[in-house]
Order: C-alpha cells, then sequence, then structure tokens
C-alpha cells in the first residue's frame, strides 16, 4: 500500500543536539536518526521507524525516523555527529530549516557521508 505521505515535503526546524549521541544495538557506530515530535510527525505523515530525506544547504541525509515529546513542536532534533554537521552551515550550526521527506532504502551510512564530503 502507497503512502499519500512519501510525496509530501514539508519544511522543519532543525536542532543539532550537541549534548547527545545515539549508538545502535551493537554500540559500534552512531544510529542515523532524527526525532519527531509527535504532533509535528503526525502533520508530516512521519511515522516511527520510517526513513526520511532531510536537505538542508544542498545536502541530502537520509534517517530514521524516532518520536519524543522533547522535540520541537515545530520540527525535530539531529543528535551531534557527522550527519547533523554535514547538513549544517557555520550560519546556522546549532539550528536550521531543511526539507523532510519521507523515502525508502535504508539510512545514510557514515561511509556515504564521508564519500560525500571527499567528492
Amino acid at each position: 500500500m502507497m503512502r499519500f505521505s512519501k510525496f509530501l515535503k514539508v519544511e522543519a526546524e532543525i536542532v543539532v543536539a550537541r549534548q547527545s549521541l545515539v549508538m545502535d544495538e551493537t554500540k559500534k557506530s552512531v544510529e542515523p536518526v532524527i526525532f519527531f515530535h509527535p504532533e509535528f510527525a503526525k502533520r508530516s505523515g512521519v511515522k516511527e521507524g520510517d526513513v526520511v530525506e532531510v536537505e538542508a544547504n544542498s545536502r541530502v541525509v537520509r534517517l530514521k525516523a524516532k518520536i519524543s515529546e522533547n522535540a520541537p513542536e515545530n520540527g525535530a532534533i539531529i543528535p551531534n555527529g557527522i550527519f547533523a554537521s554535514y547538513l549544517a552551515s557555520f550560519d546556522g550550526f546549532k539550528k536550521f530549516k531543511a526539507n523532510i521527506e519521507v523515502t525508502e532504502g535504508e539510512p545514510s551510512s557514515v561511509e556515504e557521508i564521508l564519500g560525500k564530503i571527499k567528492s
């Protein structure tokens, strides 16, 4: 069943959580996640576990969506790390606007982002 939200791109305010780091279940690598406020997620058609494409400053990453009351009501939180740093600019290092879209596939890997930086 195809979801309408896969064709919906919305703008979100992204806060970079500098004092947090989310690790995957093996604790060997950083988990590519983004935390959405429940109301924003509902309005945007994002569900827990969805892979979302986040576009800011002409850069794109795919992150796994999680729902959290701690996220800002008009957007999301990305933990400090390579994914947030890749998207942010020096002008918006702690907070920036991004376009969010539900997509298919796997979240971006650290290796993928490093490859984009090197090219």
